[in-house]
């Protein structure tokens, strides 16, 4: 999920510092979680590759997304607080990733492959904007989850799916156009599946 930029943002906007202190701490774990979690399957199923644990290690400790979470942590443990000037110029990089990331996957968008695969970008998309958000979130309801605890948890489980997945599953050797598509697809829905979720928790009045 796009939880950095989107779930993040999400959360900034709708609960201010509490969201982005605690959506920060939650960014933390669902970035190393997540990409462990994608390296393993992708490189389970890469084609004509044996798979070892070794190489799934490795491949997990040499992924740039984890790396950068743990190289932070120190940072944020000792309170140790970066140049002003890093820090504005790590805002804009920051501010342009998605933007460049949607530039370059919408130019390996393939209509013929849209076409050829639309079922299964459709049904991963779905699967993704209102299947596991809801399945989720009615989970961390029952787990005792609620008010912007629960709100944040929906923001996070509804981001749509990130544009570093493409990055990864080109470097795998996955089905890098089917990616781009799902990426496509899944960015398109979530101005109407997150509003709608959000809707729905503020009227049941338990987010």
């Amino acid at each position: 999920g796009n939880c950095g930029i989107v779930g993040l943002a999400l959360a900034a906007s709708l609960y201010g510092d509490f969201g982005l202190s605690a959506g920060g701490l939650l960014l933390g774990v669902v970035i190393i979680s997540y990409n462990a979690l994608s390296v393993v399957v992708l490189t389970a199923y890469q084609p004509s590759q044996a798979t070892s644990w070794g190489r799934i290690l490795g491949d997990i400790g040499r992924n740039p997304l984890i790396l950068a979470v743990v190289v932070a942590v120190p940072f944020a443990w000792s309170g140790l607080q970066l140049p002003n000037w890093l820090m504005t110029s790590g805002d804009y990089f920051a501010s342009l990733t998605l933007p460049l990331a949607l530039i370059c996957i919408g130019g390996t968008l393939s209509l013929s492959a849209m076409r050829n695969d639309r079922k299964l970008a459709i049904s991963a998309s779905v699967m993704k904007m209102v299947t596991l958000p809801v399945l989720c979130t009615f989970a961390a309801w029952l787990a005792g989850f609620e008010g912007r605890e629960l709100g944040l948890m929906f923001l996070f489980f509804a981001s749509p799916t990130a544009a570093a997945s493409f990055v990864m599953v080109k470097a795998l050797g996955g089905n890098d156009r089917l990616a781009a598509n799902i990426v496509a697809l899944t960015t398109l829905m979530a101005s109407v599946t997150v509003t709608a979720g959000v809707f729905v928790l503020r009227t049941m009045g338990v987010a």
